[in-house]
């Protein structure tokens, strides 16, 4: 084969499922020691593309071909054979296992008698791990291991197959931007040993500070394939939804009111965190900062009941508010948006329609009958308000892509009410196209007098939207900024206090 030659070749790819053509007639190669990204809005196609070159789907024509022959991809093992790897968006690791027994689960070395030869085992883990320098202890069970570790694991186990061509579905998600920097270094390297990587990402600038080529899909065609070193961001976006890009940021003016909707007052929880006080006033945006063990997701479990709290108070309103569970604290007037949308935000296997309505079945019951059709009328509200891609209200939640089950998870809370809203990454997994719209929901909550304590993993994002921000480092609020003085360099040093 040449050096130029393509180590994988997708040809006039098209899938097909009931009522939606997911994929149509797409093409696109990958050349060694290159990083070609694949982007689009949700629902473009890249899930099930994915799917198709792992193996996990059959396309329904088109083909495959690894180094120039034609392949057959029935089954990720299939797939693996032909050293191809993909390393999941959501980590699929067995936090009572270590890391070594993560990274060679299903192909541990054998010794006698068909035991798994546990030296050999950690030998291998080892040379794995130094093969992308990365220091850390086969020994060590993975489930005390930070996010951006487990995802080294995923990594690993992915190049136990040594494979030539490997996969990155969003695999920055969850991490901090240290923790970003640290896993664009180690692509690189994998690039650098001749490896194609499919790089497929939300985050643009991650996308050009990676990739040589872009690929973009729209309504599940493959719409333009760019050198990334002569396009921008503005081009991407203008092809991903078809006009130019919307602004991120949203003017938000005079903000808030004088009345106080949430304060809390030095409050504690074991030794996660401890004195912890803030108010946020009624149509405002607190945002909260902090680098990775801070604790600020702790404290937004306590407030929601999901966290038990041993001393401090919570107001809401005028209203003391103590709340020992999650019901308890959506009648104290809390919702409670969560990053994690398939362990916390959605029942996968109900319906789109059933997800929007599960917090207030009450409103759409008469007697012991369910009203459907007042449920469905706000479902559809909800949905067009996020332009969510559904094919319809009986749809199963799992069957959305990432982007539109994140657009769920904040559909039913708006369509449930409160006052206060505890919103964790409401953008993660969700395209360029989509961010602004969930942006100006939350800014809609808001101007109906509603308090929205935020976290996201981007900082800048953090201050395009925030009235204030609060830092937190080791569990203890070590900063605090109104908006004419969000920077930067400030919010990160009090982050590191």
């Amino acid at each position: 084969m040449s050096e130029h030659a393509p180590l994988l070749e997708v040809r006039a790819i098209r899938k097909a499922f009931p009522g939606v053509v997911a994929l149509a007639d797409v093409s696109f190669d990958i050349l060694p020691g290159e990083v070609h990204a694949l982007v689009g809005e949700n629902g473009a196609g890249k899930s099930t593309l994915l799917s198709i070159i792992n193996g996990l789907q059959l396309p329904d024509s088109g083909e495959i071909r690894r180094d120039g022959q034609a392949v057959m991809l029935r089954n990720p093992s299939v797939a693996r054979a032909h050293r191809i790897a993909l390393v999941h968006q959501e980590l699929v690791l067995c936090p009572n296992l270590t890391v070594a027994e993560n990274i060679l689960l299903g192909q541990e070395p054998k010794g006698r008698f068909g035991r798994t030869d546990r030296k050999a085992m950690y030998q291998e883990a080892r040379r794995i791990l130094g093969a992308i320098h990365v220091d850390l202890d086969p020994a060590r069970p993975t489930g005390e291991l930070s996010l951006n570790e487990q995802q080294i694991v995923e990594i690993c186990r992915a190049l136990v197959s040594d494979p030539k061509v490997l996969i990155f579905d969003e695999p920055t998600a969850s991490l901090n931007d240290d923790q970003v920097q640290h896993l664009l270094a180690i692509i690189r390297n994998l690039k650098a040993k001749g490896l194609g990587i499919v790089y497929v990402s939300h985050r643009l600038a991650e996308v050009f500070a990676l990739a040589d080529r872009i690929t973009v899909l729209r309504d599940g065609r493959a719409v333009a394939t760019l050198p990334a070193a002569e396009s921008s961001e503005a081009v991407v976006i203008r092809h991903m939804v078809g006009r130019d890009p919307a602004p991120n940021r949203i003017e938000r003016g005079t903000s808030g009111t004088a009345e106080v909707a949430l304060a809390v007052r030095s409050l504690g929880a074991g030794k996660l965190f401890d004195d912890v006080s803030f108010e946020i006033r009624k149509g405002e945006i607190l945002g909260i900062a902090g680098l990775l063990g801070c604790q600020r997701e702790a404290v937004m479990r306590a407030l929601f009941g999901a966290l038990p709290v041993d001393r401090g108070e919570i107001r809401v309103g005028d209203r003391p508010c103590r709340a020992r569970s999650p019901r308890q604290a959506i009648v104290q007037g809390f919702g409670f948006l969560p990053a994690d949308r398939k362990g916390e935000g959605l029942v996968l296997p109900m319906s789109v329609g059933d997800n929007i309505a599960l917090t207030m079945l009450w409103r759409f019951s008469a007697l012991g009958f369910l009203r459907r059709r007042k449920k469905d009328g706000l479902a559809w509200e909800m949905i067009r308000m996020l332009s969510t891609k559904v094919a319809s209200l009986s749809q199963a939640a799992r069957e959305l892509s990432g982007g539109n089950q994140q657009k769920l998870v904040i559909a039913k809370w708006i369509a449930r009410g409160g006052e206060v809203f505890l919103v964790e990454d409401p953008t993660r997994g969700v395209d360029v196209g989509a961010k602004p719209q969930i942006w100006r929901a939350i800014d809609e909550l808001t101007r109906q007098g509603k308090a929205v304590l935020l976290i996201t993993s981007e900082l800048q994002e953090l201050m395009d939207i925030s009235d204030r921000i609060i830092v937190m480092s080791r569990g203890r609020v070590t900063g605090h900024f109104e908006r004419p003085e969000f920077s930067v360099e400030g919010i990160a040093r009090c982050a590191v206090m």
